[in-house]
């Protein structure tokens, strides 16, 4: 057979050529549509219900972290979440809520940059080696989980941050959110968390969570004690611990002005929530 006969016809090298044009262009025409997340209120920090409706972000202290491996956490009827990574806490949670908030502005898939001395201000925080360790071991933590969360319409699969960069020396972080992420903000599947009283329940990781919880409903139905446990991941084994935790927790929800009361009776917690108008210019 002639070397000839081995070449590819004129033709057909034309459409090959014309395909892979056409392939590029559709990539970029793809890359090039803004997806960008639902501009929420200043006070505010938008989250997806399936982090705040499950055990995502659990109400546990830093050394009582745990790594695990396509675990199905606990979360409410609708969500399903399967996680494998070192255990994620509500010190994690306000920190990616921070990230979002500062890249809600920018389309996701690009990568958007600001000082570590900023993230910190907005987390309430000063500046110090200490707390940009802590902030670059959630960040770590983030990127490297992986998660798996399905809600009425989509399933997503991936890190709750693709990838960042760290000058050490400017402290400046770039940082890139997963384009993807857009689909746990469909419709009415986010809340968008009052930040400054999330950060008057700092170190109250309880609290935290049930704030978070109660947030995302807007009249919350009565709710067993059995099921904020697991959708909170606390690690109280005692019944009555958990139910006296629990109960300073809302507590602490009623002192911050965001429950205007709660019962408990027997196994079962009812709230009142306190709704506030915003401000016209917010």
């Amino acid at each position: 057979m002639s070397n000839q006969q081995l070449k590819p016809s004129k033709r057909v090298q034309d459409i090959q050529e014309r395909c892979l044009e056409l392939a590029a262009v559709t990539r970029e025409r793809d890359f090039a549509q803004v997806i960008q997340l639902p501009l929420w209120h200043e006070p505010k920090r938008g989250t997806p219900n399936s982090f705040i409706r499950s055990a995502l972000f659990a109400a546990i202290q830093s050394k009582d972290r745990t790594f695990v491996k396509d675990k199905i956490l606990a979360s409410q009827e609708g969500i399903t979440v399967k996680f494998t990574g070192e255990q994620l806490n509500q010190e994690d949670l306000t920190v990616w809520e921070t990230l979002v908030h500062l890249a809600r502005k920018n389309p996701l898939g690009h990568e958007f940059s600001f000082t570590g001395y900023g993230i910190l201000k907005t987390l309430g925080l000063p500046k110090s080696t200490d707390h940009y360790k802590t902030l670059e071991a959630s960040i770590n933590r983030l990127t490297a989980c992986l998660v798996r969360i399905e809600n009425k319409k989509y399933v997503y699969g991936g890190g709750l941050i693709h990838s960042f960069v760290i000058d050490k020396d400017t402290k400046h972080f770039k940082i890139e959110l997963n384009r993807e992420l857009i689909k746990l903000f469909s419709e009415d599947d986010w809340t968008g968390i009052e930040w400054q009283q999330r950060l008057e329940l700092r170190r109250k990781p309880l609290a935290q969570a049930l704030h978070a919880y109660f947030s995302s409903h807007s009249k919350p139905h009565p709710i067993k004690l059995t099921t904020l446990k697991a959708l909170t991941g606390s690690r109280n084994t005692q019944p009555a611990g958990f139910k006296r935790n629990c109960r300073n927790a809302l507590d602490a929800l009623v002192k911050i002005g965001f429950l205007q009361s709660y019962e408990m009776n027997c196994d079962l917690v009812m709230v009142q929530r306190i709704h506030r108008a915003l401000p016209s210019n917010q």
